[in-house]
């Protein structure tokens, strides 16, 4: 008797791995990946393996920006120029203002904390189409970054920091990975625990409903497009701590990953489901992507086509869900 319910719980369980969307993205990502190191034997290398962790960290990191901004049925196309921007502030707060750069850090989270919440005062207080909020406030953050730096990188982020971005902990896990993972613990704990996070579900499920409960949606969006703001700085400082140099060009192609690994996660672009997890599932695949086209030798220009083609297959299994869902 105990040997079947272990069996049917077994099978419960690789049942609902090969149903769910963030399961089938994994096994995917797994397969890839595999078939990458039998062409090349060098994928699943302690190396390459550190490389991959690290740079998919920030692609995660962004992706949980997108995905609470998705959870409410809406979107940021601001989430890389925020990013850009903080991490420009990060290194001019350092480098010619000459303070302590932890303190920087601090400040340049912050600085991104209020970008999202600007975007956030033009959606709720103005009822303004997030689409054309968020392309027009990341039109002007990324001239912002080119006014400011003249296209001029700026070098000599004090090595004290950069360990952060460049270093591991136990000389295995790098730090990036490490403090994109804490994120989706904390996120993933107000989600499912707090009210906050069930407002969060409930106001992209229905936005009217949740008013009629009692829910001030507003402050919620407010609080979403702030939180947006602060994770993507977060992505921005850390891709600079880890070059050790701040580039105009930091985060400029992370809108459609961010996007793509929500959705391929099984976050509803139109709002109400999903979850960090997901997400995380779904960083990995585009990061996968990226690296094997690299660790292969293939140009660079596949990298934006798979990409495009990787967002119209996350857009179409998202709307075959909801019409799953509808039916």
């Amino acid at each position: 008797m105990e040997n079947t319910k272990k069996n049917t719980g077994a099978s419960g369980v690789l049942k609902s791995i090969l149903t769910s969307t963030a399961g089938m993205v994994f096994i995917v990502t797994v397969v890839i990946t595999l078939i990458v190191h039998l062409i090349t034997r060098n994928f699943y290398t302690a190396y390459n393996i550190g490389t991959f962790m690290r740079s998919s960290s920030f692609t995660i990191l962004i992706g949980f920006a997108q995905t609470l901004v998705l959870l409410l049925g809406g979107i940021d196309l601001s989430v890389a120029s925020m990013a850009g921007l903080s991490s420009m502030i990060f290194a001019m707060l350092v480098t010619l203002a000459g303070i302590n750069p932890f303190l920087a850090i601090i400040i340049s989270v912050a600085a991104g904390f209020v970008m999202g919440a600007i975007n956030g005062i033009f959606i709720c207080a103005l009822k303004l189409t997030p689409f054309i909020v968020t392309l027009g406030t990341s039109a002007i953050y990324k001239g912002i970054i080119y006014v400011a730096t003249k296209g001029i990188p700026l070098t000599g982020i004090p090595k004290e920091v950069t360990v952060i971005g460049q270093g591991s902990l136990f000389g295995v896990i790098p730090y990036p990975f490490v403090i994109m993972a804490v994120v989706a613990v904390i996120l993933s704990l107000v989600l499912r625990f707090t009210s906050f996070g069930r407002h969060i579900y409930a106001v992209g499920g229905n936005e009217t409903a949740s008013r009629i409960v009692g829910i001030r949606a507003d402050r919620v969006k407010m609080l979403v497009y702030s939180l947006t703001g602060m994770l993507s700085a977060m992505a921005g400082v850390l891709m600079v701590l880890r070059l050790g140099a701040s580039q105009v060009n930091i985060g400029e192609d992370w809108v459609m990953p961010s996007i793509t690994a929500g959705v391929l996660g099984g976050t509803a672009m139109d709002g109400g489901s999903g979850g960090m997890v997901g997400t995380i599932v779904g960083g990995l695949l585009m990061s996968a992507i990226s690296f094997s086209i690299s660790l292969m030798g293939i140009s660079s220009y596949w990298n934006e086509i798979i990409t495009g083609a990787v967002v119209l297959i996350a857009v179409s299994l998202d709307a075959i869900r909801r019409m799953k869902q509808g039916k």
